[in-house]
């Protein structure tokens, strides 16, 4: 497919993106965006014993991004080795099984896995993955997709290792080889906007910590075979005596809380 092919059929996509996002807005629940009023609440949660670093107040910029299906995994699958494989054509995604596993531990299994995915015939595009400590488990270890405009956390680019009994087994692997800009650049919320928030919404409990904040693209939605992609705050908060950890996610765009389906995916849905 040439490319002015590709620049209409986002275009077309993104015609219908300004109708759902404009639907959306209407009933949207918009961030607190005073000073003073995030001031007051910053010591607010303090006080409340709610942990967090220096937030950043600069808002910054950031894109809508498209992207189509390619077959760049299953073109390459063939270079592996030491690994059973099989390659899933519906979500284009490769899911492989080590012939011999790699011990690790929670000291080292950073640097282990980062090693391991720089030779090709362990991991296909190891270089365009970067470890994400917020995404990873005891039981999985998650390289997320690094582009020029920034990180992807999002299951249609995502490098999982499955780990068992302290080593890791297997993995499932998908790409996006590259992203479009459907639309010019767009100022994006603060971390200490969202922060702020997220805690006047009653979504970040007293006596909990905020572990990560961070700022990455994920999927919005598919029409005619393409994927849109925002940028979204992820926000990790532990509660201090549970221990529980979640992670609250908000469209850098409109402050919006992006809520979760039964089934794991997002959904578009504000709070």
């Amino acid at each position: 497919m040439d490319f002015k092919r590709i620049e209409v059929i986002f275009l077309i996509v993104f015609f219908s993106l300004d109708i759902f996002l404009f639907l959306s807005f209407r009933n949207s629940q918009q961030l607190v965006s005073s000073t003073n009023t995030n001031t007051s609440t910053i010591t607010e949660m303090r006080k409340r014993n709610i942990s967090f670093g220096s937030l950043d107040t600069k808002n910054g910029y950031a894109y809508y991004l498209g992207s189509q299906p390619d077959e760049s995994l299953a073109q390459n699958v063939s270079k592996l080795r030491n690994q059973k494989v099989s390659y899933e054509d519906v979500n284009h995604s490769i899911s492989s099984a080590l012939s011999d596993p790699i011990e690790v531990k929670a000291s080292n299994r950073k640097s282990v896995m980062d090693k391991f995915i720089k030779k090709e015939s362990n991991v296909l595009f190891g270089k365009d993955y970067k470890y994400s400590p917020q995404l990873s488990s005891g039981s999985q270890i998650v390289y997320v997709a690094t582009t020029r405009l920034g990180e992807v956390y999002d299951k249609t680019a995502q490098l999982i290792f499955s780990v068992s009994d302290g080593e890791v087994i297997g993995y499932t692997q998908t790409y996006v080889k590259s992203m479009i800009i459907l639309h010019e650049r767009q100022a994006i919320k603060s971390e200490k906007d969202v922060i702020t928030s997220l805690y006047a919404n009653s979504e970040i409990p007293n006596n909990s910590k905020i572990s990560y904040a961070n700022l990455a693209y994920t999927k919005l939605l598919e029409a005619k075979d393409s994927t849109i992609y925002i940028p979204v705050w992820f926000v990790t908060i532990k509660n201090k005596d549970s221990k529980v950890v979640t992670t609250k996610k908000v469209n850098a765009f409109t402050g919006n809380i992006i809520k979760s389906s039964t089934n794991g995916d997002s959904s578009y849905n504000a709070q």
